[in-house]
């Protein structure tokens, strides 16, 4: 099936001659590793259409007249290894009948190109061409559009006939294969009318897209809005979601194995499709099945309407077995030596922790605030300030407990088999600073709530008053001391969230006098004078779509409808970098999780793009979506980018080599955040579906499908140690999930034995905990290190 799926895409079609024999052929001369790269990070390699036409057009001129008077028997075999063997020959061509010689000399132009040169000079001799009209050379231009004026001669009333005899033959069918074999309908649907408007039948194009447009899934309603405003065949060459798949008709474009539309179809069901589009002899569904649709087959079982319509909804079908081959590290690295790492010291009775500083505070009360942190131990902006330790009394045993548990920890991650290579993506050495962060994060996880089904997480909920409608985004840092708000007026608000104001430095006048290798000069650099709980950040000139901070809290990422990305300074409260590589709108942009070198970003432009903040150029494009790419993030490792799109599919990118290493299909409209688990093998999505998919990025398999939220989701998190996930959305419900039972399903023996595109039936079972807002739409959902589960979102006056 490899092999079979391989040849297809070098060839961009599948041909099915009268015996119902699956016909190919080789081309010398013609690149064939082009599917292999039409990921990479710039463009996408292409593979010029004059291959499917003219392939066409010698089987049908030169072959089918002959078929038809004494059929394809191995007797009377016409074709041999892309040639007429020499003992038959076809029925010579009338004069009369020729086409134009200007169209035979491109065709011919085009055979000796690809080394057919036994069809070649049959064509030469059938139609009277001479040496001298040889000599000129022909531009492939003429090539193409020559091809291209074959798109389709048929009579414009056929399409409807034959769309309504392939409908009616797909309801009409048993039950095990209608359901496969429907899959067909939406392609074929789709390049009919592209063609009707390509060879300008409006009038019949019009009617044929009123008709059977009504008949289509619900989920490809917005498809339906944009082929309808397809209604001139200079339409096609604009900018539109269906460029793709009507590249093969334009003269210009360049047909290639990713303008294929995937369909998935067991052995049986295939055979059925087979037969009767020969028995039928329905010329325009065959030449589309042949040349625009890749149908994978597989031997086994036919699917059933619930296990195809779980996968379905991806603009270009479903993911082929190739698509998801690749290896794929999805394990974590090493954790960094941390054992001389010294905290303060007072972090062991709590004072310094994010939890709320005042030593009589109750249980009750830590859960009704965010995490604020101590200026003993940070600054304004959270950086870690070492404090000494040599005065201090014996450590007590608590503290070396913590330390022992996160050596343990550190064994586990670097015996993870699933792991890449330390080496593997070039990360940056750990500051001092990071060492600490990280080690005071790992000495307050030994204090967090342990969390379970039966034992649920406080939940803080943080409303925006007065700003409904223009929130676009929310984002706290990791300790949860810090929270930012993206909004329509191209502003940004940053809130502490603990009693600590947020301080600017001081002037570089004041800076000189300080002395550097002081234990505390990061708080001795803030001016106390400036202190604020709010601050404004100005500089984008539209809506900021997305925020991140920086792992250290340091600098904030945001982007904007105005094509820009921007770097803030949150010592300074000022943009530091502007990045411009995106065209469009930038959706997203995210920092990687490991020191917050890198970061990445995605667009309307149809691209994800990797960057380094030192560098104002992107180091890598991934592209290879067919619309908006609208969610991202990294892995733990950051060695993948997880990407989601319009085009209403996930796929997973390798940093490294910049390639699609996972494409996963299954939502049924735009996806708007995407969640790795915390061992990283996990991947959850969700989006305007109101869907919660579960994939494991091992095999890139569907693992469940979390359908309880009646609105959009826009935001996830896990608690921090990956036992429960909490989603919100515009249905202004928090609702929490036990991800501890469905791993425990879907890796035991048992859970491993169902299909998995059936495991969503299994599901319900997962709900754990449903927690409504008074009308307030979740925009950001965050555990904080001790599991109290941080929400906000904006007060509407009028629910929705």
């Amino acid at each position: 099936m490899e092999e079979n799926y391989q040849n297809h895409h070098q060839m961009g079609m599948m041909d099915f001659d009268p015996s119902g024999q699956q016909m190919e052929m080789d081309i010398p001369g013609v690149d064939t590793d082009h599917h292999h790269h039409h990921h990479q990070q710039l463009e996408m390699s292409l593979v010029p259409h004059q291959q499917q036409n003219s392939h066409e057009y010698h089987n049908q001129n030169l072959e089918m007249e002959y078929i038809q008077q004494h059929g394809n028997t191995p007797e009377n075999n016409v074709y041999s290894n892309g040639s007429f063997s020499n003992s038959i020959r076809p029925l010579p061509i009338p004069m009369s009948e020729l086409p134009d010689k200007n169209i035979l000399l491109v065709l011919h132009s085009f055979l000796k190109k690809h080394n057919l040169e036994s069809t070649a000079e049959l064509l030469k001799r059938e139609a009277h061409i001479s040496e001298h009209e040889m000599r000129g050379n022909i531009p492939d231009a003429d090539v193409q559009s020559v091809l291209s004026s074959y798109v389709s001669d048929e009579n414009p009333d056929e399409y409807t006939d034959a769309y309504n005899q392939l409908k009616n033959f797909i309801e009409t069918s048993l039950d095990v294969y209608k359901y496969e074999v429907g899959q067909i309908l939406w392609p074929v649907f789709v390049h009919m009318y592209l063609e009707l408007v390509y060879n300008e039948h409006e009038m019949q194009g019009k009617a044929f897209f009123i008709r059977f447009s009504k008949m289509q899934e619900t989920y490809h309603e917005a498809d339906l809005i944009a082929l309808g405003a397809i209604v001139k065949k200079n339409h096609l060459s604009s900018e539109n979601i269906f460029r793709p798949l009507s590249n093969c008709l334009l003269a210009t474009s360049k047909g290639s194995a990713s303008n294929l539309y995937v369909i998935r179809m067991s052995r049986e069901a295939q055979s059925l499709l087979k037969r009767f589009l020969q028995e039928k002899r329905l010329k325009l569904v065959q030449n589309i099945v042949q040349d625009r649709i890749f149908v994978e087959v597989y031997d086994g079982i036919p699917r059933g309407k619930t296990a195809i319509n779980v996968v379905s909804g991806h603009f270009m079908g479903e993911a082929c077995r190739q698509d998801n081959k690749v290896k794929v590290y999805y394990g974590l690295l090493r954790e960094p030596d941390l054992q001389n790492v010294q905290v303060d010291p007072d972090d062991e009775d709590g004072s310094g922790s994010t939890e709320p500083s005042t030593p009589s505070n109750s249980a009750t009360n830590s859960t009704q605030k965010s995490d604020p942190v101590t200026p003993a131990s940070t600054t304004a902006q959270g950086g870690i300030v070492p404090t000494p330790s040599t005065d201090q009394k014996s450590t007590p045993s608590k503290k070396k407990k913590g330390k022992k548990d996160w050596l343990g920890l550190s064994k586990k991650g670097k015996n993870d088999p699933n792991a890449p290579p330390i080496t593997r993506m070039p990360l940056p050495e750990l500051r001092d600073i990071d060492k600490l962060e990280k080690a005071k994060a790992l000495r307050e996880s030994a204090k967090r709530a342990t969390l379970s089904s039966d034992k649920l997480p406080s939940i803080c909920m943080y409303t925006l008053l007065n700003v409904d409608h223009i929130v676009c985004c929310v984002k706290w840092s990791d300790d949860g001391s810090l929270m930012a708000v993206g909004f329509s007026t191209s502003m940004i608000k940053i809130w502490s969230m603990t009693p600590l104001k947020l301080k600017r430095m001081k002037p570089a006048s004041e800076l000189v006098e300080i002395e550097r290798e002081a234990d505390d000069v990061l708080v001795r650099m803030m001016d106390d004078r400036t202190g604020e709980t709010l601050r404004t950040l100005r500089g984008h000139s539209g809506p900021v779509y997305s925020i991140d901070f920086s792992p250290d809290k340091s600098t904030l990422l945001s982007s904007s409808e105005d094509t820009s990305i921007r770097l803030w300074s949150l010592l300074t409260w000022t943009c530091i970098v502007v990045y411009k590589g995106h065209l469009f709108p930038v959706w997203k942009a995210v920092f990687s999780p490991h020191g917050g070198y890198y970061f990445a970003s995605a667009g309307h432009d149809r691209t994800a793009r990797l960057w380094a903040t030192d560098n104002h150029q992107p180091l890598r494009v991934f592209a290879g979506h067919f619309s908006d790419v609208t969610a991202l993030i990294f892995h733990p490792n950051s060695n993948y980018i997880a990407t989601g799109s319009s085009d209403r599919s996930v796929r997973l990118w390798d940093c490294v080599s910049g390639s699609c290493v996972r494409l996963m299909t299954g939502h049924k409209g735009m996806v708007d955040t995407l969640l790795f688990s915390n061992d990283g093998r996990f991947l959850v999505s969700c989006g305007i579906d109101t869907k919660i998919l579960v994939w494991d990025i091992s095999n890139g398999g569907l693992l469940a499908a979390l359908t309880f939220h009646t609105e959009p989701v826009h935001t996830l998190t896990f608690s921090r140690e990956g036992t429960i996930l909490a989603s919100g959305g515009q249905d202004c419900c928090v609702r929490l999930w036990n991800f501890t039972k469905l791993t425990e399903d879907v890796l035991s023996e048992e859970g491993a034995a169902i299909a998995p595109e059936t495991k969503k039936l299994t599901c319900t079972h997962l709900l754990i905990g449903e927690f409504p807002t008074k009308n307030i739409p979740i925009h950001g959902l965050h555990f904080t290190r001790r599991n109290v589960l941080l929400a906000s979102g904006p007060f509407q006056l009028h629910q929705v």
